[in-house]
């Protein structure tokens, strides 16, 4: 399965020390494409479409700013289009996650309920 990790670095809590460790934690289980990490692309909007377009599952990481940023939007209409399924959790409630180290039970968490924006 791979999962199209959707966020914001608005809230300062998004760092690429954040990403990178959820990273690492997800990608013991599934392929996973954060694109502050993963696009080192000429064109980097082609290649955001191109990863939503072959993910499997669309993972939104809900902090206070993440509605108002028009990527976050552009993100979710184009998965949306794409009938993937988008799943969304609360910063803090991933925080608590990988501090407990159940990265083994997120990914089972996201394959399991995959929603609709």
């Amino acid at each position: 399965m791979k999962i199209f990790i959707s966020y914001t670095t608005r809230d300062r809590n998004i760092t690429k020390e954040f990403l990178l460790k959820l990273y690492n934690e997800l990608s013991e289980f599934e392929t996973v494409y954060i694109d502050l990490i993963h696009n080192d692309s000429d064109n980097k909007q082609k290649r955001v479409f191109k990863e939503l377009e072959s993910a499997d599952q669309i993972v939104l990481i809900e902090t206070e700013s993440v509605y108002d940023s028009n990527w976050v939007k552009i993100e979710l209409e184009s998965a949306k289009s794409l009938k993937k399924g988008i799943i969304k959790i609360p910063y803090n409630e991933l925080i608590e996650l990988l501090k407990a180290k159940k990265s083994q039970w997120l990914t089972t968490y996201i394959k399991n309920s995959a929603s609709n924006y």
